[in-house]
């Protein structure tokens, strides 16, 4: 019998259309007083090369060494298009395994190659802005609004249990001599990426101001902890990000980009952590203000890989960008 209950609000999820897709990162790292103009335009420029992405995001992020990095996340539903675009010369000058290292700035890039089956969406609105729901259509679905619903939108979640071997107790940053190096990192299978959204750009005045000084401070707060607190939460890597426009204004959207052990270190954050629950009890504050009806829209993106579907790359960055503190675990340093 299920006795599960109704939802109360309503949610969507991305219908996909492919066996796999391509989430990639790429990123600028420079300390604050380097001119990096040049590098952003010509990566820009990359983007437009034929087999280039289907869409493409713009992000900047202040990290703990207080780097900026400037990010680009790009979507490809082709994983031939990716490939025949990344043999392009113009690639092949910064990721080409002979390519030089640059002095002045870090580059790094975070690839995932993901089979559809493993990959679930959720949308608060039927809006065409968010991630993949810029080229995929939305279908309506009930499958929200309880512990366990991330994990049953995963249709590989059928069959497999998605576990980690490794247990996050182990997981203790290293901190190592990268500057100069490039070094490839690989997570053990069944890691997970979440990509968690929020854009506040069609909220009222009031809204708006309720949303940046109530949710917003205990948002970065989480984001902070599962950051600095690996084998408390799981979490090997977080990115609280700004988004920009493609030419670079910041807009009113804001994401948090984290890699954790497995979906179950993941679920456990979310369902029991104080981190998280102080999040989750701020938004209900503000929904209960508004009475229910907020413009506020929220969207998350969660896959589960194994470590053979996932690039990671670190050119010149300083030790703790990225998985980095995790070089240990790496499969292959050049």
């Amino acid at each position: 019998m299920n006795l599960r209950k109704e939802p109360v609000s309503n949610a969507w999820t991305a219908e996909f259309k492919k066996d796999q897709l391509v989430f990639a990162q790429f990123g600028i790292q420079a300390k604050q007083n380097i001119e990096i103009s040049n590098y952003i335009n010509e990566i820009l420029e990359s983007f437009k090369l034929s087999d280039g992405p289907i869409h493409l995001d713009r992000a900047i992020h202040y990290d703990i060494d207080d780097y900026i990095n400037y990010i680009f996340l790009a979507y490809w539903d082709d994983d031939n298009s990716f490939k025949e675009w990344c043999n392009n010369p113009i690639i092949e000058k910064y990721w080409g395994e002979n390519s030089d290292i640059l002095s002045d700035i870090g580059i790094w890039r975070e690839v995932m190659f993901i089979p559809t089956n493993h990959i679930e969406t959720i949308h608060s609105g039927e809006n065409y802005n968010n991630g993949v729901s810029h080229f995929l259509p939305l279908k309506y679905t009930k499958v929200h609004e309880y512990w366990g619903a991330m994990r049953d939108r995963i249709p590989a979640s059928k069959d497999y249990n998605l576990n980690s071997l490794y247990k996050k107790d182990n997981l203790i940053p290293v901190v190592s001599d990268t500057k100069g190096k490039r070094v490839r990192v690989h997570l053990p299978d069944n890691f997970c990426l979440i990509r968690t959204a929020q854009s506040w750009s069609e909220c009222s005045d009031d809204e708006r101001t309720t949303y940046l000084n109530l949710v917003e401070p205990v948002l970065k707060e989480g984001e902070d902890y599962i950051r600095n607190n690996p084998t408390d939460t799981g979490c090997l890597s977080s990115k609280f990000v700004y988004e920009t426009t493609i030419d670079g204004e910041i807009l009113d959207k804001s994401s948090t980009i984290a890699y954790f052990l497995s979906l179950s270190d993941l679920e456990e954050w979310a369902k029991k952590h104080p981190s998280h629950l102080s999040i989750y009890r701020t938004f209900h504050q503000m929904l209960k203000k508004y009475n229910n009806k907020t413009e506020l829209a929220l969207w998350h993106e969660v896959s589960v890989l194994k470590n053979d579907l996932a690039i990671f790359e670190y050119i010149n960055c300083h030790s703790k960008t990225g998985l980095l503190p995790y070089s240990e675990l790496q499969v292959l340093t050049y």
